[in-house]
């Protein structure tokens, strides 16, 4: 795989150390926050009141109120009851693994129950994120998998608890997954819905509000959600979304206690956007942008796609390196491992203007 070496940070275009300039279409800052000029307004306040970063724990005595009222914000944009940050969402996700086992047994000792049969059940190709001490793949499909989940749920004993884990778009090969397909498990067993919407937060739902709201509607499960807050948000940290319960047990872990928390100034920052609805703005805009060139990038037959998400992939490798010859900067890599086939994907920016989207459906066709 080629590098391509940069200095300055990418927006509609990048340029090169070796002085190339090139319309980007890559990376996963989908509302095109880095370049937002309200972000960089409340960030450089957030810098003055709050520094570089909060060298403690979340859990020390003297303690930010930032941190809280950018919570209580998020869990109100998310649809979710309550929400808890991170330093990334990788850790949030390991986090929430972490902790889960202890969850469970809390929650069924209120119950005056307990169980020691707990069952995982990984989504195909699901986050790193999300992986445990049992993870192991699933190679079906993923609609596939969620009918033999709800089967093995099905038969299991009463007193099994049931863990699924599931990426909620798929990624870096976009994929659409129809959650609803859980509204047929049974009631009355103890079964968690683990979420990785570190894709989604900011790009699905309304206003890009995530996928907490759609999925809360799954009654028999117990939906927690985690995500990064660096991508189409532009934090740099990561959340767990959930009940009261659930974000309360979390707080209360050594985990939690002993880790450095996101930096202080950017969480301000994060307040602000979100209680000037900066978000659904840019969110508009991007989904007016995928709006316009889905249609002629569906005409080329080359890309998988699903409707107003902006990542169009391909297994085509020799069009990455067409679209490089012809000034664009798309991405072909190996991931989440260097023996996965590399897949060149395409990403629309709310940034990007017509003349770039233009620009691109051209050498699309042209191809």
């Amino acid at each position: 795989m080629k590098i391509y070496p940069t200095s300055h940070l990418p927006g509609r275009k990048v340029l090169l150390n070796n002085d190339k300039e090139y319309l980007y279409f890559s990376g996963t800052d989908y509302l095109g926050m880095g370049h937002h000029d309200g972000f960089l307004t409340y960030l450089k306040e957030g810098i003055s009141n709050y520094g570089t970063h909060f060298g403690s724990s979340r859990n020390n005595s003297l303690r930010l109120e930032v941190y809280e009222e950018a919570e209580t914000a998020l869990a109100k944009f998310s649809g979710a009851p309550a929400a808890l940050t991170t330093s990334s969402g990788m850790w949030a996700g390991q986090l929430l693994m972490k902790e889960l086992p202890q969850i469970i047994a809390t929650d069924l000792q209120n119950k005056n129950s307990h169980t020691s049969n707990i069952h995982y059940h990984y989504a195909p190709r699901v986050h790193p994120a999300l992986w445990g001490a049992e993870y192991v793949s699933a190679n079906s499909d993923w609609e596939e998998w969620a009918k033999d989940t709800i089967l093995a749920i099905q038969e299991s004993g009463a007193d099994c608890v049931h863990i699924i884990c599931s990426d909620s778009v798929g990624s870096p090969f976009v994929e659409k997954f129809d959650f609803s397909i859980f509204k047929t498990l049974p009631f009355y067993r103890e079964i968690y819905l683990i979420v990785d919407d570190s894709h989604g937060f900011g790009v699905l739902g309304q206003n890009g509000s995530g996928v907490f709201k759609e999925l809360s509607s799954i009654q028999q499960v117990k939906l927690i959600v985690s995500s990064s807050l660096n991508k189409a948000l532009g934090i740099p940290g990561g959340v767990i979304l959930g009940n009261h319960n659930i974000i309360d047990s979390i707080r209360k872990s050594p985990f939690f206690a002993g880790a450095s928390p996101a930096a202080p100034a950017y969480i301000y920052a994060f307040k602000k956007l979100l209680e000037s609805n900066t978000y659904p703005v840019v969110h508009q805009k991007l989904l007016d942008n995928v709006r316009y060139i889905s249609g002629n990038l569906a005409q080329t037959n080359l890309f998988v796609s699903i409707p107003n998400y902006p990542v169009f992939c391909s297994l085509n490798s020799k069009l990455f390196d067409f679209l490089e010859e012809n000034g664009i900067m798309a991405s072909c890599f190996s991931y989440p491992n260097p023996t996965d086939p590399p897949i060149t994907r395409i990403v629309i920016s709310a940034i990007h203007e017509k003349e770039d989207l233009d620009r691109l459906a051209e050498v699309c066709m042209k191809f």
